[in-house]
């Protein structure tokens, strides 16, 4: 059996695979020049490969990818979705830390903390205008859209500050600790109307694609906030910029947009109720999350090499 490593950051862990499957011919394929070479005869690949390469790989049977998205895979690779070959990702490698960064964003919001920032920065102590702005988050609403891996990360945090959480997510989920029931797509206006602030964490596919448009920021409270942790195709910019500008809503906390990097000419960065951060939030220390990656990468190497159900796989036809 043989698998190919396009991955650079895989170098530090070669060894170990090696060692842990026997079975296995692990190539190291850093170029495209070696993945065009090796490919024809490699059974799986972790890494992102072109058409030319798919066309090449007769014997292909599964790709891994390092990444939770897939848009950018079955955008660059159309034919991918009527092909054979199992796509697994590495959905919840950066969950927890998906769970962290909401949460900070939301802690942001509530006490408002760019504009105490833009105070430091203009030497001003307005401790009576802050006492007026700053909000408890402990007895407020969270709903989350998308409760897969992150979306669970993010809904024990908030519960344990105290918060009253709602799920909604496209398929059948169980309920945890965090939430007693996850809604369907169908309950998506319930759950804006009840929330306080509105995390969005589901991954993309084109039929979600701007789920959270004018319509729905008509439904969500004047009050409440939008929070985007996973693509920013999820949201229509120009509904956004007109709900923050009326105060349909209070405010929005983005670590992705659409497109990326987001354009100097883009509204949004004018908007003073919006925080902005270049989609980090699934990002730590580079070592940690290599290492959970590799873990899921592992996971799958195991179950693929013993003829069992891989984790992660990937809908063709959702993208996710």
């Amino acid at each position: 059996m043989k698998v190919l490593l396009l991955e650079p950051f895989c170098k530090p862990y070669v060894q170990e695979l090696n060692k842990i499957f026997h079975d296995i011919e692990f190539i190291e394929a850093y170029t495209e020049k070696i993945v065009t070479n090796q490919i024809g005869d490699s059974d799986a690949v972790f890494g992102y490969i072109n058409s030319d390469q798919l066309s090449a790989g007769k014997k292909l049977k599964w790709i891994q990818t390092p990444d939770a998205g897939m848009e950018g895979l079955f955008e660059n690779i159309p034919e991918l979705s009527e092909s054979k070959v199992i796509i697994t990702n590495s959905r919840g490698a950066g969950a927890p830390i998906i769970g962290e960064h909401a949460l900070a964003l939301m802690l942001a919001l509530s006490r408002q903390l760019p504009i105490f920032f833009k105070d430091k920065a203009n030497k001003k102590w307005n401790q009576a205008g802050g006492l007026d702005k700053v909000q408890y988050l402990g007895d407020k609403t969270v709903g989350i859209i998308g409760y897969g891996k992150s979306g669970k990360e993010i809904a024990w945090r908030c519960k344990l500050l105290g918060m009253n959480v709602l799920g909604l997510d496209i398929n059948p989920v169980d309920p945890d600790k965090a939430v007693k029931s996850v809604m369907g797509y169908d309950h998506l206006p319930d759950l804006l109307e009840l929330s306080d602030y509105v995390v969005v964490t589901a991954p993309y596919s084109p039929k979600n694609s701007e789920m959270i448009g004018s319509e729905e920021f008509e439904l969500m409270k004047s009050t409440s906030y939008l929070i985007v942790t996973s693509r920013g195709r999820l949201f229509n910019e120009n509904a956004l910029v007109k709900a923050l500008k009326e105060k349909q809503i209070s405010g929005a906390a983005l670590d992705t947009v659409w497109p990326e990097p987001l354009p100097a000419n883009s509204p949004l960065w004018d908007i003073p109720n919006l925080i902005i951060t270049p989609h980090i939030a699934g990002n730590a220390e580079k070592k940690m999350l290599d290492e959970r990656t590799i873990d899921i990468l592992k996971e799958n190497l195991s179950r693929f090499t013993s003829k069992r159900k891989l984790t992660n796989i990937v809908d063709k036809n959702l993208w996710y």
